[in-house]
């Protein structure tokens, strides 16, 4: 059975345009609030000085902060803004970031315990915690930018 409907080139070229549309209110709506950027920082600064505080503070720190926090955090960020993203690391701009990001956040925990466990220093994690602070709140932030690009792009 062949396909009785002929389009225009108008038509395409309208329908293409709506897409554009869409994909720019999408772009608009797709990134975080400021408060989901210092806040994932926060959590993950709690994941580390907790091992620097010790005792029970150190289950229940990990826990909450590297276990807990980033979902709930990422759940009403999505709530906030009305869109939520499946999978953010899947874009090009941002997969890089956080493979980049992981590397270094795993550098300053070894960094951090080596120092703390094996010279028997006190506050190493505490300063890893203050650095992985910083360097998760720029590179969400930045991860975020790269995703509202990826999708304006249609990546």
């Amino acid at each position: 059975m062949e396909n009785d409907k002929t389009y225009s080139a108008t038509a395409a070229q309208a329908a293409l345009d709506s897409v554009s549309a869409t994909r720019a209110q999408v772009a608009s709506r797709v990134e975080s609030p400021w408060w989901y950027h210092v806040g994932l920082g926060a959590s993950v600064a709690l994941a580390f000085t907790s091992i620097d505080v010790g005792g029970s503070m150190m289950p229940s720190g990990l826990i909450v902060g590297a276990v807990l926090a980033p979902p709930a955090l990422a759940w009403s960020a999505a709530r906030s803004r009305g869109v939520a993203i499946a999978n953010p690391l899947n874009t090009p701009g941002a997969r890089g970031l956080y493979g980049f990001y992981l590397l270094l956040l795993g550098v300053l925990a070894a960094v951090g315990l080596v120092l703390q466990i094996g010279f028997g220093l006190d506050g190493p994690m505490s300063v890893a915690g203050v650095l992985a602070f910083v360097l998760t709140t720029v590179v969400s932030r930045r991860a975020d930018d790269a995703l509202t690009q990826d999708v304006r792009a249609g990546v």
